[in-house]
């Protein structure tokens, strides 16, 4: 008569080597005095158990000094407590400080982060994507490039937990974290315009996506408000990289009648202002007035300081990784965790601004 085994007590005996020495669930069954499957739901926190049993095998698994075998853990509850992050770049404060909000909730809630770095490339986005859906993540927290929609939209209705920080796509069954950068961007400009300035320039990201179109709109907007004019001249596309940003300044500069003032969207393109500006001999404020969106750690270091809109990223990545939390341990409850939540932006004022 063949033996009737539980999908407990099957997953130990496939992933539990007698060579690891290391010690098993049934070591921890056998001192607690109940089964390897009871002992697995003790410890993996799932289905149903006394409070005598619970501490029974809590003081077991202590003693024997075990650890869960990860494997056997996400075959039973069908979790790996993992979760995928795809961000542009990491090499920005904005992105690193967000990434760390993430893995701070991710480690208090006993997760582990996946990290990948996109540059902006949908092909990179779209390798990475399978990549982390080939390892079962339990979740998805990513910053979308243009191309990627369609792709997005297959893995929501698959089931596929999600959380898109920065931009949102219109359309998607997703929550979404974000700041109002148009407001953000308003207010900057606007700072700009009271100090007098007349001729604002802007080193603006890449047309197309929201963020990138978002400040613009608050550029323009400032503008008008302030019975300014929006010349093309002074339009200049960084695509939110510190190279391109350095030849938008240099053309800016070249210009005979050139701004007394660059808003610059985002922290690598400030940075390749700032050097072309050094390099050009132009001293801020007192030639060119300066203000970033984005607030790096080194923006109060530098000479001068740096004025900024800050976004709350770390306040953002914890956001992020809640609403993810709850859509996986929650699912029944469609459409509860898709909020889309738009966060304020902060102007920092420092000395890189002068009045004129």
């Amino acid at each position: 008569m063949p033996v009737v085994k539980k999908i407990e007590d099957i997953v130990v005996e496939r992933y539990t080597s007698p060579m690891t020495g290391r010690p098993t669930l049934r070591d921890v069954a056998r001192r607690a005095g109940v089964s390897a499957g009871m002992a697995g739901r003790v410890l993996g926190n799932y289905g149903s158990y006394s409070d005598v049993t619970r501490r029974k095998v809590q003081a077991a698994a202590k003693a024997v000094a075990y650890s869960p075998n990860v494997i056997a853990r996400a075959l039973k509850t069908r979790h790996t407590k993992t979760v995928g992050v795809l961000i542009p770049d990491i090499t920005t404060f904005f992105w690193t400080t967000m990434v760390r909000g993430i893995q701070d909730r991710a480690a208090r809630d006993g997760f582990s982060i996946v990290l990948c770095n996109s540059d902006e490339e949908s092909h990179n986005e779209k390798a990475y994507l399978r990549t982390l859906v080939e390892r079962s993540i339990d979740g998805l927290i990513m910053c979308p490039t243009l191309d990627i929609h369609s792709f997005l939209a297959r893995l929501s209705r698959g089931g596929t937990p999600l959380v898109l920080v920065d931009r949102h796509v219109p359309g998607l069954r997703a929550a979404t974290i974000r700041v109002d950068n148009r407001a953000g961007a308003v207010e900057a400009v606007t700072h700009l315009a009271a100090l007098g300035h007349r001729r604002i320039a802007i080193i603006k990201g890449i047309d197309g996506v929201e963020t990138s179109d978002e400040r613009f709109a608050g550029y323009v907007e400032a503008l008008r408000d302030n019975g300014l004019k929006v010349r093309p001249s002074l339009v200049k596309e960084g695509r939110f990289l510190k190279n391109r940003a350095i030849t938008a300044t240099q053309e800016l500069l070249r210009m005979k009648d050139r701004a007394s003032a660059i808003f610059v969207c985002n922290e690598p393109m400030a940075s390749g202002c700032m050097l072309a500006l050094k390099e050009s001999g132009v001293r801020v404020p007192q030639d060119i007035s300066l203000i970033c969106f984005d607030d790096p750690v080194w923006a109060e270091y530098t000479s001068p300081p740096l004025t900024t809109v800050s976004q709350p990223s770390y306040t953002m990545g914890m956001l992020a990784f809640d609403y993810l939390l709850a859509q996986i341990t929650d699912r029944n409850r469609k459409g509860k965790y898709l909020q889309d939540v738009v966060l304020k932006t902060t102007l920092v004022v420092r000395e890189s601004c002068a009045k004129v």
